[in-house]
């Protein structure tokens, strides 16, 4: 069933260059025949006395034919390896584009690292066994069966010795085989594991140096790269093991035929040209059964990848656009919550059923955490937001302020409730069309590993370098890109690694600037900031929040106080909303968390 999915999907739309493959792989097994049979008429002409013969035709015969062979040998293996990469290549791609258009549920659930491993781990291991197939499965039996049919011409009953003893070994090959793809499954499950571990180490450089984790993080990799040797000669073991099985079965099977052609030739029923033509046969079959005995296992392996690969792609998206999606242009940003309630567990039940883990973790929220209980993230949250208003929203780590942010792109969908813009149900806005209404900048702002001008170009492709510098110029940002050494035509490194906080996220800004989207959400802009890049980018934050629908996630109150409106969150719930001044005068969470900031309504 993998398999065929494999050909239907990927190897049918370059059925013509498995074709020409296929043609050479004939020539190559015609001319693996014709030795033995070259050889048997060059020693029955020396038993005939035709010496000049031999002298002058033979070798000239063998000069051609190992040319022939070696010429289609060389084409046959450029096509089928060609032809593979170009499988691998597009099975890549199709991979890469199915994470990223994957619900973030289902990125944040496996480390980065399990993707890429089966991008290109899972993907290498099928790329080899493509090629082994292509060359095995179809020149070795080309060539074992234009063998078999030479040795039946010469003797029918030494070949049927032959025969009869080499599929004695087909049943410990195909045990064998089984076993493999298990192995196989868990080598790679552990391979995810290892590239996880390395990327997360990396990832960490600078708090392993901190707290001087080095040894320890050492060991880590140590017993990592410990099991994944432990996995790796279970397996190569299991490899190894066909080949002697076919050593001893060639060998009886040799011996056999040496036995009944001594006594066919005593008895006058062969002549020793015929004998030796079959035992060069015999030889020469040798090495393709064998290259095909050793394919059981490499197909497995190759099956048990390939079925990873598959399940990743098969994966289903529940963020879609429902039938009746529409497009609805640009809208004026008036947001409505009613009832909202949403559960981390149950999305990834509803995403997975089989990482329903009451532990799920959203890695881009706050509010999720590992090891969390089964608990909702929200429950029963309702406000309402007019056009162009800004509210805030505040409260302990994991009360569910970025969850809220994060449901109206529909990164995730509520599990309970309604959300409505200008009046219209999330889910009946096109997907598309809905996130062109949005623009977000947050805490961790994420930039490519491209120029100043291409990450703020991000907000609208295609846009002009003049709208870019406007863009840049009204998020505080022109002066220290012109000051850098290519301007706005400067790399910023992997992940603006090049730039400090303050520049990566004043490029955000002026990324969200040029989009120029009517609702503006900020996930904890300024949060990660010094007081001098905070104030810096404060003030592009103001300019950018004219006219716009804005929702703000704080946990600094100083930058909320100016809110239209505060919604104050505790444990997935809506405890207190009102302006800074009512809230204070409340006396309740908002002002325990002024108090602890000290900000009071003086302040």
């Amino acid at each position: 069933m993998v398999m065929r999915r494999i050909w239907s999907g990927w190897v049918r739309p370059y059925v013509g260059r498995l074709i020409g493959a296929l043609v050479l792989m004939a020539v190559v097994a015609a001319s693996a025949a014709a030795y033995p049979l070259l050889t048997r008429h060059i020693f029955n002409a020396l038993a005939d006395g035709r010496a000049a013969e031999v002298i002058w035709v033979a070798p000239p015969l063998i000069i051609l034919l190992a040319l022939v062979k070696g010429v289609a040998l060389f084409l046959q293996t450029v096509q089928v390896n060609a032809l593979a990469l170009r499988v691998t290549t597009d099975l890549q791609k199709d991979m890469a584009r199915a994470l990223i258009t994957a619900d973030l549920g289902v990125l944040t659930r496996e480390p980065a690292g399990a993707f890429m491993s089966r991008i290109m781990n899972d993907l290498n291991l099928v790329r080899e066994a493509a090629v082994r197939l292509a060359n095995n499965l179809v020149r070795d039996v080309l060539t074992a069966i234009v063998l078999i049919a030479t040795m039946v011409w010469l003797d029918w009953l030494m070949a049927l010795v032959v025969l009869a003893v080499y599929p004695v070994a087909l049943q410990p090959i195909i045990r064998i085989g089984a076993r493999q793809r298990k192995a196989s499954g868990h080598l790679q499950e552990h391979m995810e594991d290892v590239t996880s571990l390395l990327a997360e180490t990396l990832q960490g450089a600078r708090m392993v140096k901190a707290y001087q984790l080095e040894e320890s993080e050492t060991r880590r990799t140590r017993l990592a790269f410990d099991g994944l040797y432990a996995r790796l000669v279970s397996l190569l073991t299991g490899r190894a093991k066909v080949d002697p099985i076919l050593e001893i079965v060639g060998g009886v099977a040799v011996g056999g035929v040496i036995a009944l052609a001594g006594w066919r030739v005593s008895a006058g029923y062969l002549a020793v040209g015929d004998v030796i033509a079959f035992i060069t046969t015999l030889i020469l079959l040798v090495q393709p059964v064998r290259a095909i005995g050793t394919l059981n296992a490499v197909t497995n392996e190759a099956i048990a990848a390939a079925s990873r690969v598959l399940a990743l792609l098969d994966r289903p998206n529940r963020i879609t656009d429902a039938k009746d999606a529409v497009d609805v242009g640009r809208m004026s940003g008036a947001i409505s919550f009613a009832d909202v309630g949403f559960d981390y567990v149950v999305d990834a039940a509803a995403s997975d059923a089989a990482a329903s883990d009451a532990a799920f973790s959203d890695a881009a929220s706050s509010d999720a955490q590992p090891g969390m209980a089964a608990a909702p993230a929200l429950v029963d949250v309702s406000f309402d937001i007019a056009a162009g208003q800004m509210v805030a929203l505040c409260g302990p780590s994991g009360s569910g302020k970025s969850t809220v942010i994060n449901l109206l792109p529909r990164f995730f969908d509520s599990t309970a409730g309604t959300i409505t813009i200008d009046g219209v149900d999330l889910r009946r806005i096109g997907i598309e069309s809905l996130r062109n209404n949005i623009a977000l900048v947050s805490q961790d702002a994420v930039l490519f590993d491209d120029t100043v001008a291409a990450n703020i170009a991000f907000g609208r492709p295609g846009a002009s370098r003049d709208d870019i510098t406007a863009a840049a110029k009204a998020a505080a940002a022109h002066d220290f890109i012109m000051a850098l050494d290519s301007g706005y035509d400067a790399p910023v490194g992997t992940m603006g690694n090049r730039l400090s906080g303050g520049q990566r996220q004043r490029i955000s800004i002026a990324r969200a600037m040029l989009k120029d989207a009517p609702i503006l959400l900020l996930d904890e802009a300024t949060a990660a900031l010094d007081a001098d890049s905070e104030q810096q980018v404060q003030a592009a934050l103001a300019r950018l929040q004219k006219g716009r629908t804005t929702l703000v996630v704080a946990h600094r109150l100083a930058t909320i106080r100016d809110a239209d409106l505060i919604l104050v969150m505790e444990a997935g719930q809506i405890v207190e909303r009102g302006t800074h001044a009512g809230l204070i005068a409340q006396d309740g969470l908002y002002a325990r968390l002024c108090r602890l900031q000290s900000l009071d309504s003086a302040s």
